[in-house]
């Protein structure tokens, strides 16, 4: 079932229901507004919103059992859920890390600038570089995940990956949102990345400092 083949007539309470029902198969909870906008196989949120009077009174009507993903319990299971992947992204990264250019030449949370950003990592390699992890599920969180670093590292002088863990997203889809929204602000030296295809571009492209310590 695609949303793009289901003409905006044909979204009823049945079909809908189906659509909800095979989210919660694949992810273990009903979409939110944000995941409804980025699922392929459902309709928008402002057709939810023209045809049902909104996502919660759709929720009410398809007998789920709450109606509010902004409050409560859920809220903080999500929180809590988002909180644990996105250190598990930053643990992942910062073996990588460790492993490709030797721990004296990793640096967690270093101070940048005057005023309290802090990267995730700077790394001293051939050239040095630095990483900025954010962890995110939507396509629209990756818009406000960059819009909100950018102001921030918008005149880093090195090389600064922004790279996105949680989402099950492609490269093709990631480039796609800065072509369309953060590519006249994105600098040259500043490259957003799935997880996967950081690692790949640091071991193609990024090589480790020769040294020895004696």
């Amino acid at each position: 079932m695609s949303a793009r083949k289901v003409n905006q007539s044909e979204w009823a309470l049945p079909l809908l229901g189906k659509a909800f029902d095979r989210f919660f198969a694949e992810n273990g909870h009903y979409p939110s507004a944000l995941e409804i906008d980025s699922c392929p196989y459902l309709c928008t949120s402002r057709l939810i919103q023209l045809k049902f009077g909104g996502i919660q009174n759709l929720r009410k009507k398809l007998n789920i059992n709450f109606t509010s993903y902004g409050e409560g319990e859920h809220r903080k299971a999500l929180w809590k859920k988002a909180g644990k992947l996105s250190l598990e992204g930053e643990h992942t990264i910062g073996r990588f890390l460790i492993e490709r250019y030797g721990e004296i030449c990793v640096h967690e949370e270093k101070r940048y600038g005057e005023g309290l950003n802090r990267l995730d990592f700077y790394i001293y390699a051939k050239p040095n570089f630095a990483v900025e992890i954010f962890n995110t599920s939507t396509i629209h969180g990756i818009t406000g995940n960059l819009n909100a670093k950018l102001k921030k590292y918008i005149d880093f002088p090195y090389i600064l990956f922004f790279v996105v863990t949680g989402g099950k997203f492609s490269q093709s889809q990631i480039d796609r949102v800065i072509s369309q929204r953060q590519a006249d602000i994105m600098k040259g030296t500043m490259k957003c990345m799935t997880q996967e295809c950081f690692i790949s571009y640091c071991l193609q492209n990024i090589q480790p400092l020769s040294f020895t310590i004696s």
